[in-house]
């Protein structure tokens, strides 16, 4: 039996860098096989080459783009696909793992590494569920060009003293519930008082929030122009320059339940404050 895995990333750009890191590691350690394959959909309308520059990661691991084929018989088995990739999924595997499974296994210590090493295996996640070395996440994931001149112009803007701020909105209901604006205002009023020079880096998915806080602290606000939009290649380009801006920050005032502050802390190595009322 061929000791091969197919992976599926699931969710949006933080989720499925990470769980794909999670992959990656797995293969390394367990000697298996690892093909990749990024899908596009509502949650992160991108392909991978218009967001990353390839990297040869090894022999045995491969990151491609979805092809028809793929949909029809890797894509995640949902109501949307009527459920008909779980037939061939079946057929074609030892052993299938799919996203709603994987928070309740890391919690319950499931041996990944065991089940990986027989071999012929097929997995979905949007979680990451196997650690990772901290290298792995830039050796893999490098913004084209493109992408890292927006960030090169943005870090160019900053003082000294910058901090990064992430205020998640939109979808993310536990965010808006326990991270409110005046939390963060609570937090930014300190750094101000204490930092003359404060120049705040700021991320987020709500242009009234950019609003608020433009009013609030002015020209010390460095943030995107454009409206954050995830259903675009251009949108999801604007958040890896948002995540790998925040992470040249000296520090992260972030959302509560938020995987993109957590790994934009992460790339950059710098503290994260989870703010919350």
């Amino acid at each position: 039996m061929k000791r091969k895995m197919i992976f599926v990333p699931a969710g949006g750009l933080a989720n499925r860098i990470r769980a794909t890191l999670s992959a990656i590691a797995l293969a390394e350690q367990t000697g298996i096989e690892l093909k990749v394959i990024w899908f596009r959909d509502w949650a992160l309308h991108a392909a991978f080459r218009d967001l990353f520059v390839p990297r040869n990661l090894s022999e045995k691991v491969c990151i491609t783009e979805a092809s028809a084929f793929d949909l029809l018989v890797y894509d995640r088995p949902r109501q949307k696909n009527f459920r008909v990739p779980a037939l061939f999924q079946k057929l074609l595997f030892r052993a299938c793992l799919y996203e709603h499974q994987i928070d309740a296994l890391r919690t319950q210590g499931f041996d990944f590494e065991g089940w990986a090493k027989r071999g012929n295996v097929y997995m979905a996640s949007y979680l990451p569920f196997y650690a990772y070395p901290d290298a792995l996440l830039h050796e893999v994931f490098r913004p084209v060009p493109q992408i890292e001149e927006v960030i090169g112009k943005r870090i160019s803007a900053f003082s000294d003293y910058t901090v990064g701020v992430h205020i998640r909105r939109t979808d993310n209901v536990l965010s808006i519930e326990h991270s409110p604006l005046e939390a963060f205002f609570g937090c930014l009023d300190k750094e101000q008082a204490a930092h003359p020079d404060l120049c705040i880096y700021l991320a987020t998915d709500s242009e009234e929030v950019k609003q608020a806080m433009r009013t609030r602290y002015g020209e010390r606000i460095v943030c995107a122009e454009s409206k954050a939009d995830r259903s675009t290649t251009e949108g999801i380009r604007e958040g890896i320059a948002d995540l790998w801006t925040l992470a040249h920050t000296r520090k992260i005032y972030g959302s509560f339940h938020s995987s993109f502050s957590e790994l934009a802390a992460e790339l950059g190595r710098i503290p994260l404050v989870v703010v919350k009322r």
